[in-house]
């Protein structure tokens, strides 16, 4: 790709990005060279007005630029909205051609489109295609290759539900991993106590990212079976601290797995662990004692859920689970029924003789109320072996 800003005898000034037809760097190189001999003799064919691409032209040149600023997951994603979807549906037009009723027509032929499963798009996987969209439009604004960007407008979707363990379930559940599947147990319970995702616990090191003296664990990097290790979804390295349950339970598994091993929790072969191992071992885990059906994301749900009953403020939520947005977290919060009543109360303190009357007291929190259980404490940590 290149990038030439000429301006012109009447102070016009023209912004000329192009992607070179030799992919190389030698091969743009020379692709620049001949560019600027055509503008310096006059022959440049774009002399008074640069031809807008179309959405197809333009991809290749869009996606170099996003592999300079995206993760090598999100650029593949884009990729895919771009080859199955947007360039079949859209490829044809000019960029400056894509307004409102052009998306919108967009939106109801991808509504009425089902999926190689025989299932309806989900709106929120549309939603993606016009993100990247609308992302395209505004590079090709900034870029000077059109003058406006039209309202893309998303699709409403539900609020998904998202499933958990009660106090009680998570309980029965790590009791049922040190009983069947004792190998499993550590996975459990430091992922139900820190809520890591799959990636994250994959990719976690005793050395790097493990203290526990001082009861804390550093979550710096993931794990994906296609791009292999890298940055954390949101790019940031979060510290949390570590319940005695958990700190228990990594010093049963580094007892368990071999001393030179790197990873805490790694794969049958000593390699990186795979999502799909873990869910098919806490699924065995699940049917053992007739439980539904569980995976990996439900102890994190189990870890944040359980947060918020306890108390425990959302902004500190969100940086425990690594949320980039606070809206995000936000969606446990209806958990937190009645966290908010003895707060306001500290506004304005019922007077000493108040707070002692019958009235007051059913004021109180009640002895089922999550604020006033005791930490879940799981069943003794046995030492366990087998592989992982």
């Amino acid at each position: 790709m290149i990038h030439i800003e000429p301006t012109w005898p009447d102070g016009r000034k023209q912004t000329i990005r192009k992607v070179s037809p030799a992919q190389t760097k030698r091969g743009a190189e020379q692709y620049e060279r001949e560019v600027r001999l055509q503008l310096a003799s006059g022959s440049w064919k774009e002399h008074g007005k640069q031809d807008v691409p179309t959405l197809e032209e333009f991809a290749p040149e869009f996606l170099a630029y996003q592999a300079t600023v995206n993760k090598p997951t999100e650029l593949a994603s884009k990729k895919t909205s771009l080859r199955v979807h947007l360039i079949p549906a859209l490829g044809k037009r000019r960029l400056d051609q894509i307004d409102e009723r052009l998306i919108d027509a967009y939106k109801v032929e991808m509504l009425e489109q089902v999926s190689r499963r025989g299932k309806p798009l989900d709106p929120k996987t549309i939603n993606n295609h016009l993100k990247v969209l609308g992302r395209m439009l505004r590079i090709a604004r900034k870029w000077k290759l059109i003058k406006e960007v039209p309202d893309v407008g998303l699709l409403k979707i539900r609020k998904s539900e998202f499933d958990f363990f009660e106090f009680e379930e998570a309980e029965a559940f790590v009791a049922a991993a040190a009983k069947h599947s004792p190998e499993w147990h550590p996975f459990v319970v430091v992922a139900m106590r820190t809520g890591l995702r799959i990636g994250e616990l994959a990719a976690l090191r005793w050395r790097e990212d493990l203290d526990l003296e001082r009861g804390r664990l550093r979550v710096q990097r993931s794990h994906n079976k296609k791009n292999g290790f890298m940055s954390t979804k949101n790019d940031k390295i979060r510290e949390l601290p570590l319940t005695w349950d958990a700190i228990a339970a990594l010093r049963s598994q580094r007892e368990r797995i071999q001393p030179d091993c790197e990873l805490v929790f790694p794969g049958d072969d000593g390699e990186v662990l795979a999502a799909y191992i873990a869910n098919r071992a806490l699924q065995k885990i699940a049917d053992a004692i007739e439980m539904r059906h569980v995976h990996n994301h439900l102890l994190r749900h189990t870890f944040a859920s359980h947060a918020v009953m306890r108390g425990i403020p959302m902004r500190q939520i969100q940086e425990w689970l690594g949320h980039g947005s606070i809206v995000v977290t936000m969606r446990y919060a209806h958990l937190a029924h009645g966290i908010g009543d003895d707060l306001i109360r500290r506004l304005a303190p019922a007077p000493q003789d108040e707070r002692d009357t019958p009235h007051e007291a059913a004021r109180l929190p009640h002895k089922g109320d999550p604020r006033n259980q005791p930490a879940s404490k799981s069943p003794p940590h046995t030492p366990v072996g087998g592989g992982s």
